[in-house]
């Protein structure tokens, strides 16, 4: 039998199921055994007193992406890098139909941004806005060729009225596939902003009162009401209120298949951070906005109590220079996004592990498990288990950072965590069964990320 190329040796391996202290052999980009005492690999890690998980994966990002009259900073291989460093090691992007485009040129489009520079394993979901009789035409296609995932809005110019909705959730759902929703009540928003801006209420903080929680509330629990009529799964996206998160919880224990993914901006900052001058307050700017600390609570017991199913970044790396340049003045010109990718995982582990409001389990499920689950991955992705991809994060709980844009991998200009303490360090990252970031070194070439062709989703 030929030598494995890679053995780690010594670290504690952590599951969503359970833990175990065990070395773990790789070949060919697989895990082919766990057990103890390992020996002579090609190349040997000792990673006794480290914690070992499943690579991260990220199913919500905007990467080399055209938005709200912008474009965000990172391409494929910036935005990948900046994600490996951050213990991220596949990501599915959220690409935005354009006018007159079909959604496999959607896909067509994307991966040729990504093929020749992606660091990471990569897919993308598409975002319907263009709901044309060929786009439905295209969906079972799409599902079929391994895409099981797209996403709708019910905001902004792309948002979708009722009939388009509950057709885009029976169509999808009847050919194995999922919908991600952008759940918020966008013609009560539109209404509220232009009231507040013709009384001279342009600051960032408006940005917030004009997107207050029960616009939230109200989309989360008509998309759930449309999904039910239909039996279709769906996801609500980048919950932020405590009734969204009421109307998911109420809809799962009717046995309803819903799912709901948070951010970390989410759970960490509250609605303080818009009660600054707009050079500050911009980058906050996201949407949904920022919450209350009551909301914050909520999430956070949702994810303990099951309500939450995933935590994902919803990386949309504008610079504040253009979120300043287009913004100032009027708050509804300020782009919507801010970076993410990096510091989810630091970010999560330190708040929620180390201030033992999750335990190491949870954090699996949420950063890896659910995530390669939803988006069709799993269990070649999102389990640290023989004959899975030998994607895999080590940590080194002992060590401390400091979040700042001077020393993290992401370009752009600015991070809503600056000076932000973390408890624990991202110290290698492993995907395809090669080391791609050692103690804070890249070692990944352009390009060595893969396209995952996905399988049709299974409700759990």
């Amino acid at each position: 039998m030929k030598k494995p190329d890679l053995i780690i040796k010594n670290g504690t391996i952590f599951n969503a199921s359970g833990s175990f202290k065990a070395d773990i052999a790789v070949k060919d980009g697989v895990i082919t055994c766990i057990s103890e005492d390992l020996r002579d690999g090609n190349n040997v890690i000792d990673a006794e007193g480290k914690i070992i998980i499943p690579g991260a994966i990220d199913i919500h990002t905007h990467i080399d992406a055209p938005l709200h009259g912008s474009k965000t900073m990172d391409d494929w291989f910036d935005a990948t890098a900046s994600a490996a460093f951050g213990g991220v090691t596949c990501v599915v992007d959220y690409p935005i139909q354009d006018p007159g485009q079909s959604l496999h040129q959607v896909i067509e489009n994307s991966y040729e941004k990504a093929r020749d520079k992606s660091v990471l394993d990569y897919s993308f979901s598409p975002v319907v806005t263009q709901r044309t009789e060929r786009a439905y035409e295209e969906i079972p296609e799409l599902i079929g060729e391994g895409f099981p995932t797209f996403k709708v809005f019910m905001a902004y110019a792309f948002r979708a009225r009722d009939e388009e909705l509950i057709r885009l959730l029976d169509v999808i759902s009847y050919n194995g596939g999922i919908l991600g929703v952008h759940a918020e009540n966008d013609w009560a928003i539109e209404y509220m902003t232009q009231k507040m801006i013709q009384e001279g209420k342009t600051d960032p903080i408006y940005h917030c009162l004009s997107r207050p929680p029960v616009t939230e509330d109200e989309a989360t629990g008509r998309i759930i009401r449309l999904a039910e009529m239909v039996d279709a799964p769906v996801l609500i996206v980048h919950v932020s209120s405590k009734g969204a998160v009421e109307e998911v919880i109420k809809a799962r224990s009717c046995g309803r298949p819903v799912y709901a993914e948070t951010c970390p901006h989410f759970l960490i900052l509250d609605e303080k951070v818009y009660d600054q001058p707009i050079e500050e307050a911009a980058k906050y700017v996201v949407t949904p906005p920022i919450r209350s600390r009551e909301h914050r609570d909520a999430l956070w017991n949702a994810i303990s109590s099951g309500g939450i199913s995933l935590i994902s970044s919803d990386h949309c790396a504008f610079s504040l220079k253009e979120k300043l340049r287009l913004g100032t003045g009027a708050f509804n010109k300020i782009p919507h996004g801010a970076p993410g990718i990096e510091t989810r995982l630091p970010l999560i582990f330190s708040e929620g592990v180390c201030r033992q409001r999750i335990t190491m389990e949870k954090l699996v499920e949420m950063l890896c498990t659910n995530p390669a689950k939803i988006a069709g991955m799993y269990p070649k992705k999102g389990i640290v288990a023989v004959g899975s991809d030998a994607d895999i994060t080590i940590i080194d709980p002992d060590a401390s950072s400091v979040i700042s844009t001077s020393t993290m991998r992401g370009i752009c200009d600015f991070s809503p965590f600056e000076g932000h303490k973390v408890c624990g360090k991202v110290w290698k990252v492993i995907a395809g069964g090669s080391v791609i970031v050692n103690d804070g070194c890249l070692q990944a070439e352009p390009g060595r990320g893969k396209l995952v062709i996905r399988e049709r989703f299974k409700p759990f």
